[in-house]
C-alpha cells in the first residue's frame, strides 16, 4: 500500500470516529486542521469564526510556551470555561479541536480516537 493510500484511509477512518463524536450527547462540534484545509462540524454554524479563532489562538499559544520552556510538543490540550470545554489533539499531522459543553467527558471522546 502506498503512503498516500493509508494517508486516505487514516482520514476515512478519522472521519468516522469525528461522526461517532458529533453525535455524543454534549458535543458542539469540531474543526480538523491539516496543513492544506480544513473540516469544521459545529451545530451552531454562526459562531464558525469565533471556534476557529479560539482554536488556532489556543494551539499557537500552547506552541510558543512549549518553546519558551523547552517542553515537548503539546499533543493534547484541554481549555474550559464555566458553560464550555475545548479539546485540542494532535493527531499526525492533523490538529483537531472538539467543542462541548463542560460537563462532557473528554477522556470519553479522546479514548474513541485512540
Amino acid at each position: 500500500m502506498t503512503d498516500e493510500n493509508e494517508e486516505t484511509e487514516e482520514n476515512e477512518e478519522l472521519q468516522e470516529k469525528l461522526q461517532e463524536i458529533k453525535e455524543q450527547e454534549g458535543v458542539i462540534g469540531y474543526i480538523l486542521r491539516d496543513t492544506k484545509s480544513a473540516a469544521i462540524d459545529l451545530s451552531d454554524p454562526t459562531k464558525i469564526i469565533e471556534y476557529a479563532v479560539l482554536s488556532s489562538a489556543i494551539i499557537d499559544l500552547t506552541d510558543s510556551m512549549t518553546d519558551s520552556l523547552q517542553m515537548d510538543e503539546a499533543d493534547t490540550i484541554v481549555v474550559e470555561s464555566e458553560e464550555t470545554k475545548l479539546l485540542s489533539l494532535k493527531i499526525d499531522d492533523n490538529r483537531l479541536s472538539i467543542f462541548m459543553e463542560k460537563d462532557t467527558d473528554h477522556n470519553k471522546i479522546q479514548k474513541i480516537l485512540q
